[in-house]
């Protein structure tokens, strides 16, 4: 009963663990890129997917000989003091608003971009998705101490090296299983895709320059507003 409980526990934990660094916006934005296009699904989510796997298990092989709490600490600190010095905001904040004249400059200079004389298609490559499935498993703030705490987990529940990767398998799992998911019920709806698709194709058609310039110039003013204001 105690084994029962205890890998219970650890495998529930491991589920969790998995589902939380998966938990990446730049995943699921190259997620709903990849299926709004609808061409080639499986193989980039089979590509990206994989890469998931391997920057994940690099980490876990990685973390076995050294604690990574301290060097999380200290990058937060350092994270933390550079947020906080007035000027990387007003830095930040030229930036933000030299990018916004720019973009108003290209659009007043350049008012009706050239047609799209092509229709639209990707073209980013399998392996490409692989890359980006690598680097969001191993960089990051977060990642170093999911990982840490998966391998502490995994390691717990047997002395057997054979029931550890087990227990490892059940966290890649869970941290493939949203974005599997979410792809074969994509592919089950294909008059869905198709419409999706379509507007997908019209939004890039689209022109996004007065956009982009609102965005940067409010970004812009947050940053200086954030510089300038005393007693933040």
């Amino acid at each position: 009963m105690d084994d029962l409980t205890r890998w219970t526990a650890a495998l529930t934990t491991l589920v969790g663990l998995g589902l939380t660094l998966g938990l990446n916006p730049a995943l699921y934005g190259a997620t709903a890129d990849m299926l709004a296009q609808n061409v080639r699904v499986i193989p980039r989510m089979a590509f990206m997917v994989a890469g998931l796997a391997t920057g994940a298990t690099i980490l876990y092989l990685a973390l076995q000989s050294f604690d990574p709490t301290e060097f999380v600490s200290a990058a937060e600190r350092q994270a933390t003091e550079a947020v906080l010095d007035r000027r990387v905001d007003l830095a930040a904040g030229a930036l933000f608003l030299a990018g916004a004249v720019a973009m108003v400059v290209w659009r007043l200079r350049v008012p009706i971009r050239a047609p799209r004389t092509k229709p639209v298609k990707s073209r980013a490559h399998s392996w490409s998705y692989y890359v980006l499935g690598v680097s969001c498993s191993i960089i990051g703030f977060t990642t170093l101490p999911i990982m840490y705490m998966t391998g502490r987990i995994a390691d717990g529940v047997s002395d057997h090296p054979a029931l550890r990767w087990t227990a490892y398998a059940v966290f890649l799992v869970a941290l493939a299983a949203p974005f599997v998911l979410l792809a074969t019920a994509w592919l089950h709806f294909p008059a869905t895709a198709a419409r999706v698709n379509g507007y997908y194709t019209r939004a890039i058609d689209m022109d996004h320059r007065w956009l982009y310039a609102g965005v940067l110039a409010a970004a812009g003013i947050a940053c200086v507003v954030l510089g300038v204001v005393p007693g933040r």
